[in-house]
């Protein structure tokens, strides 16, 4: 089982890209979770991880846990994640789900240490002002990833979106993630 989750609008690259991923996993098992549509409570930590996990959580858990990859795709806002993808992160990393401190299942021996994650995102800008600035908006998101035992991660980036170059940096990204897949 393959999960595909975006973090996207609703039309522009990242959505392009979705679509050309979709169509490379027909043939394949996968679920998406499109953080735009989907229909959820925005998840609060109230209570931090004592908060009560909400059905949507519960079953979003469920089906990342029946997949061996994850695939990731998202803009980058202010060189970070979207706030949706961040709240999703928060949800389904779950103690004793995802990692365990109790148990010491995290990093190397995290619970979820048999999937592979794929991160494509994109970004107006170039992706060397994002290296300067610390790549945050990578690195953010592999963190969890690593913490739940994810260590084989490939991810992509497609910048400059504004110059018509673009297309041609989306389609390079496309083949490079069909060979993967």
């Amino acid at each position: 089982m393959i999960s595909l989750i975006y973090a996207g609008n609703e039309k522009g690259k990242c959505k392009e890209i979705l679509q050309s991923v979709e169509k490379i996993l027909l043939d394949q098992n996968y679920q998406k979770f499109n953080l735009q549509n989907d229909q959820h409570e925005i998840y609060s930590l109230s209570k931090g991880y004592h908060t009560k996990m909400s059905e949507y959580q519960i079953r979003s858990i469920e089906k990342l846990n029946k997949s061996e990859l994850l695939i990731f795709i998202y803009p980058l806002y202010w060189l970070n994640l979207p706030m949706i993808l961040k709240g999703f992160i928060d949800m389904v990393f779950w103690p004793e789900y995802a990692f365990s401190f109790k148990r010491k299942k995290y990093f190397k021996n995290g619970l979820w240490k048999d999937k592979r994650a794929i991160i494509i995102y994109t970004l107006g800008g170039s992706e060397w002002f994002h290296i300067l600035q610390g790549r945050l908006g990578y690195r953010v998101m592999k963190y969890p990833l690593k913490l739940a035992g994810i260590k084989n991660i490939k991810h992509f980036y497609i910048d400059n979106l504004n110059k018509s170059t673009s297309d041609r940096n989306v389609n390079k990204v496309i083949k490079k993630i069909e060979k993967i897949l």
